[in-house]
């Protein structure tokens, strides 16, 4: 007994000499982890979890070998103790790699802060939540946690544009905001590459070279003049009354579409018209129950379109003749309206069109005293 007691004071002073710390049974703080995992579907986890680090010196010194262990997860609880990393001298993270069936699902990273109750999952997740990848996420811990042990959070790490890889490029394509970029406005490209709102009344139209103005007008400095569509001329639709006004004065006059019911009536034998009066012929005023329409343009220019109004193309009306041809090559070929008697024919079903010939289907074929007119855009 007396060499055993000897023998342990030579040790003890011979430790104290050299200066060693001699903690036996010491082991480093620890933090639980406890929660209920569950997956998307609401069904309880059931997998593996590893967690893994790297060496580093916890908050009373010790060294904690870089390693990794394996949960088993069933019915989705967890329980697991882990060394703080939030206040560890060296700060860290933990990896969390999570397998179901033996297939990663996901990986994220764990900043575990000292605390004396349990932690769930939420507590400890980095944001944004998952990270992917294997190793160390290349993520800062955060500055403050539910700590219950005073410790000094351990100084942050600033990160560069450059530091991240393919972060400059990705901002240098990424749209920006121009100065007059607002909520609720149709975005236009400016001059810089940037999205800005369109300018004008709410109930412009927007144009293709990003200008706006009042339904039918034309954009930027490519063209002139005003569409007005749908119009309702003023006057007493009562039966006797012949006289009715446009609001404007039509330019050209042949550009005026007057529709009665519908149909299209014609000019010289339904009406006549001087400036932006509109008289009918006797015997054909507007009855109380009838709808007038009028559309017409007011001097539009727009460089590069001409406008054909109201033609009556080449070929006899005989009930046997099915080709008809235009003076001029429509463009597009869906500008062209093809009006019989009045109503407007269906393209594909009334009528085909190739280049500037007009071809009717049988059952469609004008008759004797038929009128055809044609309106239509061309190229200039």
């Amino acid at each position: 007994m007396f060499r055993s007691r000897r023998w342990l004071l030579c040790a003890t002073l011979f430790s104290a000499t050299l200066g060693f710390d001699v903690r036996l049974g010491a082991t480093p703080p620890l933090t639980t982890i406890q929660d209920t995992l569950f997956n998307s579907d609401g069904s309880r986890f059931n997998g593996v979890i590893t967690i893994s680090w790297q060496t580093f010196e916890a908050s009373d010194g010790s060294d904690i070998a870089a390693s990794s262990i394996r949960l088993q997860i069933v019915n989705g609880l967890l329980y697991v103790q882990l060394v703080p990393s939030t206040t560890a001298i060296t700060p860290t993270v933990y990896t969390v790699q999570y397998s179901n069936g033996g297939a990663s699902v996901y990986t994220e990273a764990w900043a575990v802060s000292a605390s004396s109750t349990a932690l769930t999952v939420a507590n400890v997740r980095l944001a944004p939540g998952t990270v992917t990848g294997a190793g160390s996420p290349p993520v800062t811990p955060p500055t403050s946690s539910p700590s219950s042990g005073g410790s000094t959070p351990p100084a942050q790490t600033t990160l560069g544009i450059s530091d991240i890889t393919g972060l400059q490029t990705a901002l240098t394509v990424r749209p920006v905001e121009g100065a007059s970029f607002a909520v609720g406005r149709a975005a236009v490209i400016d001059s810089t590459g940037a999205l800005d709102g369109a300018q004008g009344n709410l109930g412009d139209c927007l144009h293709v070279d990003g200008t706006s103005g009042p339904c039918g007008s034309t954009g930027g400095t490519s063209g002139t003049g005003t569409f007005v569509d749908a119009e309702i001329p003023s006057g007493a639709i009562n039966g006797s009354n012949t006289s009715f006004a446009l609001a404007n004065i039509p330019a050209p006059v042949a550009s005026l579409e007057l529709f009665r019911n519908g149909l299209l009536l014609q000019s010289g034998n339904d009406y006549t018209i001087s400036g932006n009066s509109i008289t009918f012929l006797s015997g054909t005023a507007p009855q109380s129950s009838d709808i007038l329409i009028a559309s017409y343009r007011m001097s539009v220019t727009i460089t590069g379109v001409g406008f054909v109004d109201l033609e009556t193309p080449a070929g006899a009306a005989n009930g046997n003749n099915t080709s008809f041809t235009l003076a001029q090559t429509p463009s597009p070929l869906s500008s062209v309206a093809v009006f019989r008697n009045g109503m407007r024919l269906a393209s594909g079903l009334d009528y085909t069109i190739i280049s500037n010939t007009l071809t009717f289907a049988a059952g469609a074929v004008p008759q004797s005293g038929d009128v055809i007119l044609c309106s239509y855009r061309v190229a200039q």
